[in-house]
């Protein structure tokens, strides 16, 4: 099964999204978030992205194509809420309020829309995505379908995941060129990525899931997202499997290069196990136990 955690969206030329108009509202189930926690919450994760210079888009749509494919956010409100757990919207400014500002500044992260669903057209996936970096806009997109009650728990990934996988895909369009020659190298001998990739739920080798093996840029922003979010998990494998330890201390050093290793040590505290190269395990020879005077063979 494919996971729905990114879709990037390079777009082509700069420009503001196109607002559509309001469209009549779908029937929403009555269980809203009541008024006084929305707006506490809301206000919580805006005061959290402002430190950072940050937006929370307010339209009541977003909009943006490249080529064939166009994205369209229905952006989340009160009204909209329905089986939404407030706890989602805390959840997100605890992604956000991990990074210093250093980092935020370095992705140039300008708007974030909670979207209560992301739709894409043009996309042979079915499967709506979580999330959707907008790149020449500096916005990212986070749904909240994925976590609404009733539908389908994911036990792989959290919205908190999104926004660590979304925002490295800043990180990585403004650091990086197209050709990443350093990651490539790591990689399996002749592995070639593949989009979509496999359906497969056995985790290749080289790779922290299938997901990661849809293209480089996915495959990087999935090692982040994991570090970040499931650092536990991560290590796990990066100890079994030595191309994700690689692959991991390459997001190190990258994102170390902006704000220092302490995050990632809270983080990631076994990173000291990737730093250390593997040891050469040799048998212990057992002395062999007194010769005795056996009888002689004839």
């Amino acid at each position: 099964m494919r996971r729905w955690a990114a879709i990037v969206l390079v777009g082509i030329g700069c420009g503001q999204p196109v607002v559509s108009p309001a469209v009549e509202p779908q029937r929403e189930p009555q269980n809203l978030i009541d008024a006084e926690t929305y707006t506490a919450r809301i206000a919580g994760l805006r005061a959290t992205l402002a430190r950072n210079n940050v937006d929370i888009d307010a339209m009541p749509v977003i909009e943006r194509c490249a080529g064939s494919k166009c994205v369209r956010c229905e952006v989340a409100n009160r009204e909209n809420t329905g089986g939404v757990d407030p706890t989602l919207i805390d959840a997100v400014a605890f992604a956000f309020g991990a990074y210093p500002p250093s980092l935020i500044a370095a992705t140039k992260l300008e708007h974030v829309a909670l979207c209560r669903t992301i739709r894409t057209k043009g996309d042979t996936d079915a499967q709506p995505p979580a999330g959707v970096a907008i790149l020449d806009q500096h916005r990212l997109l986070l749904s909240v379908e994925q976590w609404v009650e009733g539908a389908p728990q994911f036990e792989y990934f959290n919205i908190g995941q999104v926004v660590h996988h979304e925002l490295f895909h800043l990180f990585d369009d403004v650091t990086l060129e197209d050709v990443d020659h350093e990651w490539e190298a790591v990689n399996p001998p002749s592995f070639a990525y593949h989009d979509p990739a496999e359906s497969d739920r056995v985790r290749p080798t080289g790779f922290v899931n299938t997901y990661a093996t849809t293209n480089a840029r996915e495959d990087r922003a999935t090692v982040f997202e994991f570090l970040m979010g499931q650092p536990t998990k991560l290590c796990e494998i990066a100890q079994a499997d030595r191309t994700v330890a690689e692959k991991t201390k390459l997001v190190w050093k990258r994102i170390a290069k902006i704000v220092g290793n302490k995050i990632l040590r809270q983080h990631a505290p076994c990173v000291e196990v990737l730093d250390k190269p593997r040891k050469r395990t040799t048998p212990k020879l057992t002395p062999p136990p007194p010769r005795k005077n056996l009888p002689r063979m004839r």
